[in-house]
């Protein structure tokens, strides 16, 4: 945190960003207490075929009723300051922290221009950003970028999915991954369509490991 963010805290002190209690964080122990009901804290590993090699998932919570309503209103409602109390779960949490620190990058999926303009800001973007100031992990945006415009995933079901994120993704610096254990993070997992795109361009980098971190999983 920079002398700014420092000197606006005490101007301005941080409240919880479900009940909007005043306090010492961004979430509230009654509010957390509630959040733990959908805690999952569910890691596994899997071998992806298309990459040919073992990739490591951490999703944090089911997505339901607290959790999904959280999650819509920070992506459709502009609630963006709800990324630090999202920050604040993940810094918090020693099993995910522990699994972040693993890692030597943090790459965030990356939206297309358009729908940044539309939004005013990438999610996903915003937490990466927060997760890597607050560890010795890296975040880059610059690496893989989204070149298509394709329809929402939520709107889509089953090989739709899969259809609309085909050729949507590219990766460009491959030498700043090159060898590096990577991290992807997003949202939402539902069918693993978006993750699996994003992961078969990171792979073109050989990377010496790659991994999944999401807030939620559907």
């Amino acid at each position: 945190m920079n002398f700014l963010e420092k000197a606006l805290e005490c101007i301005f002190l941080p409240s919880c960003g479900i009940c909007g209690k005043l306090g010492n964080g961004y979430l509230c122990n009654k509010c957390g207490k509630e959040l733990e009901k959908y805690k999952i804290d569910e890691y596994t590993i899997i071998y992806n075929k298309e990459v040919g090699d073992s990739i490591e998932k951490m999703h944090i919570f089911k997505y339901e009723d607290m959790v999904r309503k959280m999650l819509l209103q920070y992506k459709f409602n502009d609630k963006s300051y709800l990324y630090k109390t999202f920050c604040e779960i993940i810094i918090n949490n020693k099993k995910v922290f522990d699994f972040i620190k693993t890692y030597d990058i943090i790459i965030p999926v990356p939206m297309h221009k358009v729908r940044i303009k539309e939004r005013g800001y990438n999610q996903s973007e915003l937490i990466s950003k927060e997760i890597s100031k607050n560890s010795s992990i890296k975040m880059y945006k610059d690496v893989l970028i989204k070149i298509k415009n394709n329809k929402i995933q939520s709107k889509l079901k089953g090989k739709d999915r899969v259809e609309n994120t085909k050729n949507v993704y590219k990766l460009i610096n491959a030498e700043k991954i090159n060898n590096r254990k990577v991290l992807i993070f997003d949202d939402i997992y539902t069918t693993g369509a978006t993750i699996n795109a994003c992961i078969s361009e990171i792979a073109k980098a050989n990377p010496s490991k790659i991994g999944i971190l999401t807030l939620a999983k559907d």
